[in-house]
């Protein structure tokens, strides 16, 4: 849209005039009566024949004056002609007596002196042609000079006074002669090289002809350089385009369009009697005689002839006597009219500075400067009205509303050409109302243009208007599987097959892929209302939407297509959402890749499906769930209680014998409920595995009953300790074995074998079953037995006997060494010093230990605390106070009759004198303390740094 300070810049530039006048600040003493301009330099020719040059670029306020009266003498200036560079300019001068001869000087931009062109002397020139291209300051590089009698002279011209020749020009040379010998003077004339080829063409006009001449050279050195291409016409006839006129004069005048780095010939305008003969310079597209193309002539307007014509890019400028016109050369309207009063004279003449693109118009006392401002303004209305859209998009200057106008009007021509496809896609492009659009579009029995709008409408929506993304790809969507559903009816296979392609590469739009993205569930909805399950499938694969395309194998029964896309790295929520079903249909395939996957499953979320699957009647699908539960168990060490559970359930329900190898690898830190599973087991009259149970929960009693009932060997080894719960104490042990004796001798009645029992239980003696045997047993059945029992404990009493002596012993030889002790002594002298400071050791109070190292009190105290609790540093210090404190009498102490300071020196030697510090138990418990502290590390390797 465009907004409304757009809006208004726009309006204003449109109501400005397009050729600005200005008039410049000069007033010449005499008439002009020529004036040519080229690249901001002015040369005027005034009526007293003096010439005023004037370089606007580098001097503008300065005004060069020529006196031309003394090389002219005799002669009058017929027209000044001047290249595009503004370095040449040539003055061609007529006689004004009737003997007299016609002249041509040549004026370089660099010199004051003109210089005459002796070889040309005799021939008026009415017509150059310059190479801006083959061009220097010392030369002009060959041009083409068009006389009055219609001869065709090439020759260039050079302003170097050091040449050994003295004439002007370096060649001379006439190459043709339009008149044939009649005379007819040649009123214009243009030649220039086709960019990167050899090939020229040349373009002449008389009063009432105009002449193209074309052909290539064949070296751009060969002098004259257009030789080659006049010589083609010399047996033939020259090409040429005559109007009848009356008129003596017409006026040839080409614009230049800037082509990259090069100005190159557009189009031409030819003003003749009947009007303006205009047309296009394509090279390329003209035929091998003719450069001009797509030519008109053009009214005059008011059927006056001007007295001169100039084209510009899309206008052209007629000069009257009184007044400058513009007329558009697109539809011959006068879009400017410039009258011109008489106070400054006439209106002489009109020329155009090509490099600087302005228009020059002077009078007799004045010189007037047209600015052309955007031109192609309103051209492209212009092509509008002619329904060229193609060059009013380009001519519009990409104004958003003159687009949307230029497409909204091509598409409206299109549609009542019935050309719906084509319109459809113009009117994508156009801010037309989207409803009335595709009320039009729907009213048409073919929807390939809608569907072609839609796409392309889709195309100029912002990423921001979801909403309507949404409804045009949903609408796109239905389209197409209408049309493909009418296909389908009509047996159209290759139509079909095109239409599924042009599908598929829609849906791969990334638009189309973003917006299925967010509505993909509603897309799905579409394509299964039209039951298109292939589209379906192939737009989840390219979502990589894996759950759909699982629920889709899933209802066609594709079960390892499922297990497959589950395998290659799905996301691990799926293999849980969908394993219920795959346990259930291909349960050995469906284990074998979750035992595949190990780690990556967690058994715990796939638990709701081995449950569910574990309580089918189908054998080999409960055998599975046993298979991945024993897997999670052993392999991957699933601390799941549940996991756990479920596996002993089924083992107790369809693989028992696996029972007891599980408890005992498992130990008495089992994950299982074991309350649960007892019960169950009892239930199914599992009594061994009940006695495992019972053990793991400590109830040994209990589980020594059960196995009584069971096998008496089961009760040897509940009764070792041999089950599960590790060791047993000592009286638990006895109370087993002694219930176990108990039920040998009641029970079975087996003398023998109780007595077998008293050796594999050290802490039941015979004394203890002695009890069990019933009265009428003699002591034969277990003499062997006491005596036994009596030599063992005659054993133990011997042993005891030898331990008191060898105690009785070792007491005796610790008081012997008190006792030495207590005279033990050492020598201290004068010289010993201090183990810590180094000072003399008598100099005060002082400790001396039996390694002979000694100290100051105050340096063992110092090296101490450090090695020293909290508690006891606190309490040294508290000593240390009181026995700095004066002593008084109150110190005495009336129970050990020692006073507070004795009591504290004591203390105090007690915490600090009862090791060596370097020799003693402390120093050993601090060898791996760090020499330097934690909290100073730091502050350490910095001051190193």
């Amino acid at each position: 849209m465009i907004g409304t300070t757009q809006f208004t810049h726009e309006r204003l530039a449109e109501d400005a005039p397009i050729f600005q006048k200005m008039q410049v600040n000069f007033t010449p003493k005499h008439p002009l009566t020529h004036l040519v301009v080229a690249n901001n330099n002015i040369v005027m020719a005034l009526a007293n024949r003096t010439l005023i040059r004037i370089d606007l670029t580098t001097a503008p306020d300065n005004q060069e004056e020529i006196d031309l009266n003394k090389t002219v003498s005799g002669a009058k200036i017929s027209n000044l002609f001047l290249d595009p560079t503004g370095r040449h300019l040539l003055i061609s001068l007529k006689s004004n007596s009737t003997d007299g001869q016609a002249e041509l000087l040549y004026l370089s931009k660099k010199s004051i002196r003109p210089k005459l062109c002796g070889k040309i002397k005799g021939n008026l020139v009415s017509s150059v042609a310059f190479s801006e291209d083959l061009s220097s300051e010392s030369s002009t590089g060959p041009i083409l000079l068009g006389t009055t009698l219609g001869l065709i002279i090439e020759t260039d011209l050079s302003s170097d006074d050091r040449m050994f020749s003295k004439d002007t020009e370096l060649y001379f040379k006439q190459l043709f002669d339009i008149g044939k010998g009649q005379h007819v003077p040649i009123t214009g004339l243009e030649y220039h090289n086709v960019p990167n080829t050899t090939k020229y063409y040349i373009i002449a006009t008389t009063p009432h002809r105009m002449y193209q001449f074309q052909g290539s050279i064949s070296n751009s050195s060969d002098r004259p350089l257009l030789q080659n291409i006049f010589n083609n016409y010399l047996n033939k006839a020259a090409r040429f385009l005559e109007f009848p006129s009356n008129l003596k004069y017409s006026c040839l005048s080409v614009y230049h369009s800037q082509q990259g780095k090069r100005r190159m010939p557009s189009h031409f305008g030819w003003l003749i009697e009947p009007g303006l003969y205009t047309g296009s310079i394509d090279p390329w597209e003209g035929d091998g005689d003719s450069v001009a193309v797509n030519c008109q002539l053009i009214n005059l307007p008011d059927q006056q002839v001007p007295k001169n014509a100039l084209v510009t890019e899309f206008h052209t400028m007629f000069l009257y006597a009184d007044r400058v016109k513009g007329v558009c050369l697109l539809n011959e309207q006068v879009v400017f009219d410039d009258p011109y009063d008489t106070s400054c004279g006439k209106l002489v003449g009109i020329v155009h500075d090509q490099v600087k693109n302005l228009y020059w118009a002077y009078t007799d006392y004045a010189v007037y400067k047209y600015k052309v401002v955007e031109e192609s303004r309103n051209i492209w209305r212009i092509y509008l009205e002619q329904a060229k859209f193609d060059l009013a998009i380009k001519h519009c200057n990409d104004k958003p509303a003159a687009m949307d106008l230029i497409m909204t009007k091509q598409a409206e021509k299109l549609f009542d050409q019935q050309r719906y496809v084509e319109s459809a896609v113009y009117y994508a492009k156009t801010h037309a109302s989207f409803e009335e659009v595709t009320l039009k579009l729907l009213s048409i029995p073919d929807k390939t243009a809608l569907k072609n709008f839609l796409k392309k409408k889709l195309e100029t929506l912002k990423a921001s208007e979801k909403t309507q993304i949404t409804l045009i790809v949903l609408w796109l969507v239905e389209i197409y599987e209408n049309k493909l559903n009418a296909l389908k009816e009509s047996d159209e296979g290759s139509e079909m097959s095109e239409v599924q392609e042009e599908f598929v590469r829609f849906l791969a739009m990334p638009r189309v892929m973003d917006c299925i993205k967010n509505n993909k569930e509603t897309v799905y909805g579409v394509l299964g209302s039209h039951g298109d399950t292939a589209n379906l499938v192939l737009l989840a694969e390219s979502l990589q939407d894996t759950e759909k395309l699982i629920q889709y194998n899933i209802r066609s029964g594709e079960y390892m297509k499922v297990l497959t896309q589950l395998s290659r790295g799905s996301s691990p929520d799926l293999i849980y959402q969908f394993s219920p079903v795959l346990v259930k249909q291909i349960p050995e395939q469906t284990v074998e890749t979750y035992i595949k996957l190990g780690k990556r499953l967690n058994p715990s979320k796939l638990f709701p499906a081995i449950m569910v699957n574990s309580e089918s009647d189908n054998e080999k699908v409960v055998g599975e769930c046993i298979r991945y539960l024993e897997f999670s168990v052993d392999d991957l060490d699933t601390k799941d209680e549940a996991i756990h559970n479920l596996l002993i359930t089924l083992y107790i329900q369809k693989r028992p014998q696996k029972i007891i190898p599980y408890l005992t690898s498992s130990g008495p830190e089992s994950l299982l409920d074991v309350k649960y599973i007892l019960k169950q087991c009892l239930e199914a009259g599992l009594k061994e595995q009940g006695v495992y149970l019972l053990t793991m929960l400590g109830q040994h009693l209990d589980a020594m009953e059960l196995a009584l009932s069971i096998d008496i060997d089961l009760a040897v080894k509940c009764a070792g300790g041999k089950l599960l719960g590790g060791p047993l104490s000592e009286d638990l042990n006895k109370k087993l074995w002694l219930r176990v004796a108990q039920h040998v001798v009641q029970e079975k009645n087996d003398i023998k074998q109780a007595m077998e029992f008293l050796s594999q239980c050290p802490t039941v003696k015979i004394e203890d079953i002695l009890p069990f045997f019933p009265d009428f047993v003699t002591i034969a059945h277990f003499k062997s037995a006491i005596v036994e029992s009596l030599q063992e404990y005659s054993k133990h009493i011997t042993q005891l006997k030898a331990e008191m002596a060898e105690a009785t012993k070792s007491a005796q030889n610790i008081r012997d060494e008190i006792s030495q002790s207590k005279s033990r002594y050492q020598f201290v002298r004068a010289t010993d010093r201090c183990s810590v400071c180094g000072d003399l050791l008598l100099s005060r109070e002082f400790y001396l230990f039996s390694c002979t190292h000694r100290f100051h009190s105050d340096c063992l105290i110092e090296v101490l605390l450090p090695h020293l609790g909290a508690a006891r540093r606190r309490r040294i210090n508290e000593l240390q106070t009181i026995l700095k404190q004066a002593p008084t009498e109150e110190t005495v102490s009336t129970f050990s009759g020692q006073t507070r300071e004795e009591q504290a020196a004591q203390e105090l030697a007690d915490i600090v004198a009862g090791e060596c510090c370097f020799c003693g138990e402390l120093v050993i418990r601090d060898i791996d303390t760090p020499f330097i502290e934690d909290s100073l590390f730091q502050q350490t390797i910095n001051d190193w740094l």
